[in-house]
């Protein structure tokens, strides 16, 4: 028995340390679905159909314009397949406060990509990067100062990425 336990052990030892680096849909998902009522809450969802109309707009539109980087803007919309703006900043302030606190237990147990402070102002990136195919996964942007939080999910390749902040220099 002893034996069991600790081949099952070692086996998923590697699961529970990549488990932390993911972001939690699940937990986000409620917490919007919580707030989503609260007075002075203003939220903006598209889905997998709504991206996808998205998608070919924007296509229409680099067709249309002939422009690099709208070709790799539109290169990095193409794993996105939700997009959640929540914007709390008109809300009471124990309401500003309660989402703050709440998202950054649920935020926790993400990977922290990068972190920004301008002043008082801070905005955190979580995802989950994957070296091997040179993506981002899960993207949540998280501003407590601005009261704003940005989820997008699917995948976004670093090299779309690359290419596009290379033009823009």
């Amino acid at each position: 028995m002893k034996r069991i336990i600790l081949i099952l052990t070692v086996l998923l030892l590697p699961l529970s340390v990549s488990a932390g680096k993911t972001v939690p849909r699940t937990q986000l998902s409620a917490f919007i679905n919580e707030f989503r009522s609260c007075e002075g809450v203003e939220l903006v969802q598209l889905g997998s159909l709504a991206t996808a109309g998205l998608k070919a707009a924007a296509r229409m539109a680099a067709r249309a314009d002939d422009d690099p980087d709208t070709a790799h803007a539109l290169a990095l919309l193409k794993g996105v397949r939700r997009l959640t703006v929540l914007d709390y900043e008109d809300s009471a302030p124990a309401v500003k406060e309660k989402m703050n606190r709440r998202l950054n237990r649920i935020l926790n147990r993400s990977e922290l990509l990068l972190e920004a402070k301008d002043g008082e102002d801070a905005f955190s990136l979580y995802g989950v990067i994957d070296d091997k195919a040179g993506t981002v996964r899960d993207l949540v942007l998280h501003s407590p100062g601005s009261c704003a939080l940005i989820c997008i999910f699917g995948k976004i390749s670093m090299d779309a990425v690359a290419k596009l902040v290379e033009n823009n220099d």
